[in-house]
């Protein structure tokens, strides 16, 4: 009789945790809570059903494991032309090699303005920069111009445009690129209505040799 008492005792405890989800039969028995995860069977027959399937899985992670997951993807940037100028930027002078070219032949070509009306009146405007990137060292190009001119004793260079009897526009630009760059320096005259009379181009590249030389 008292056998058949707990047998019922154990149904009836039985049954309260299959409808209690709060505790199991486990869980009164031994102090402990297993954690059940829903974890899908997948098939692949259409139309048929899929069926879910509760577990009982350890979740407890290490203390001492470190877990690090980084889907970031691996980024790239480009240096920019300036940047590119920078490490490839020629010294000042390379910038005086195409000006005392220029000049020297404007000098030549242009001797009928000079040598036979006396005193003759050059404006020389400020160096333009067709590429806005070229290092400052352009400035050796303009210095270069002015210095040869006024030590020529051929124009006389003032620096108000309205007392000039002749305008030179100069500028400089590169035709190749910033790790192999051409520098074309421009000069260009004109008369006081600003009427072109001439130009001269000259230009200068790094040489492929040994020394890296600039012609």
């Amino acid at each position: 009789m008292k056998k058949l008492m707990l047998a019922v005792a154990a149904v009836s405890m039985i049954g309260a945790c299959s409808t209690n989800g709060d505790s199991t039969l486990e869980e009164m028995l031994f102090g402990e809570k297993s954690v059940k995860t829903a974890v899908p069977t997948y098939r692949n027959t259409p139309g048929e059903d899929i069926n879910i399937v509760e577990v009982d899985v350890d979740v407890e992670p290490e203390d001492d494991e470190d877990v690090i997951v980084d889907n970031a993807p691996g980024t790239y940037q480009l240096p920019t032309r300036s940047e590119r100028y920078a490490l490839y930027a020629p010294l000042p002078e390379i910038y005086a090699i195409p000006a005392t070219r220029a000049t020297n032949k404007m000098l030549d070509e242009t001797r009928e303005f000079y040598e036979q009306n006396g005193d003759t009146f050059l404006f020389i405007t400020d160096l333009k920069k067709g590429d806005r990137q070229l290092p400052d060292g352009i400035y050796k190009a303009e210095q270069t111009t002015r210095k040869i001119i006024e030590g020529s004793k051929t124009f006389k260079v003032v620096g108000n445009k309205n007392e000039a009897d002749y305008i030179l526009e100069t500028a400089i630009d590169n035709a190749g690129t910033p790790e192999e760059p051409i520098l074309v320096y421009r000069m260009i005259l004109l008369d006081k209505d600003n009427k072109k009379i001439n130009e001269w181009v000259e230009m200068v590249r790094r040489v492929n040799n040994d020394d890296r030389s600039w012609w």
